[in-house]
């Protein structure tokens, strides 16, 4: 069995069975959600605005991470707490002859400490729903990007994709140095009526960032439940803005 990212370029999946048989359902799925985030993705990588190596924090299942490992000749750091999920993008890499897909099992915050969720671990938020750390299925240790960084875990970013359940601006944080190094791409997604997007906004202007939201719904999500790419001011140019929304066919990418 297999399945084809229609919006990443038309990347083939082969999917693996028996025990991750869930997963690859899910999996197969995704092309039909975030359709215009992922089709932003693809003109970019195209369009070598995203060049070098991809971070995707809060890579779930791999349904970013690999379609984007068959499309750029750089490294894609798979990062996520989960170690089921880590271990179903190991396998599907293995499956699909991948090999510049890394997998972390981390959990990313803006320091070394401890996060907690009474979810599961292999899709929860470590901020929505707090309790206290007693009542809580998982606890974890946590680090940042910028420690993964002076550690040598990564290296050379060119793009960081963010969807970590409220955490953004706390891994942001833990960021500046990759930010004011490489001057990455970033996209994070962000629910803007109860998570930090003001915040976040702010943090990405002081570092000479361009931000657009993408004004799209995201199915199964809360309505307010948006996807935001910022630009720093050495990749940035109206034209760019103006070359995507043509290619998405509308004005889709707004100021901010």
């Amino acid at each position: 069995m297999s399945c084809t990212f229609t919006n990443d370029d038309n990347a083939t999946i082969k999917l693996v069975q028996g025990y991750f048989s869930n997963y690859s359902i899910s999996f197969s799925e995704r092309d039909n959600h975030e359709i215009i985030f992922r089709r932003i993705n693809t003109y970019l990588i195209n369009n070598k605005i995203i060049q070098n190596n991809i971070i995707d924090l809060g890579a779930w299942i791999g349904d970013n991470s690999i379609p984007w490992g068959k499309n750029i000749e750089g490294i894609v750091y798979a990062i996520d707490p989960s170690p089921d999920n880590i271990s179903f993008i190991t396998e599907t890499c293995k499956l699909n002859n991948i090999n510049n897909v890394k997998c972390i099992e981390k959990a990313i915050s803006d320091k070394p400490g401890r996060l907690s969720t009474h979810e599961s671990i292999n899709h929860c938020s470590f901020v929505y729903d707090k309790k206290p750390e007693a009542e809580c299925k998982h606890i974890v240790d946590s680090t940042s990007l910028d420690y993964l960084y002076e550690a040598k875990e990564i290296d050379n970013i060119g793009y960081i994709h963010l969807d970590v359940e409220g955490m953004e601006h706390n891994v942001l944080c833990g960021s500046k140095n990759i930010i004011q190094t490489f001057h990455p791409v970033i996209s994070f997604e962000q629910h803007l009526e109860i998570d930090d997007y003001d915040i976040i906004l702010k943090l990405l202007n002081d570092n000479d960032y361009h931000v657009f939201l993408v004004d799209e719904i995201l199915p199964g999500c809360r309505l307010d439940c948006r996807n935001s790419f910022a630009f720093h001011k050495n990749i940035y140019n109206p034209r760019l803005i103006d070359d995507i929304n043509s290619y998405l066919g509308r004005n889709i990418m707004i100021p901010k």
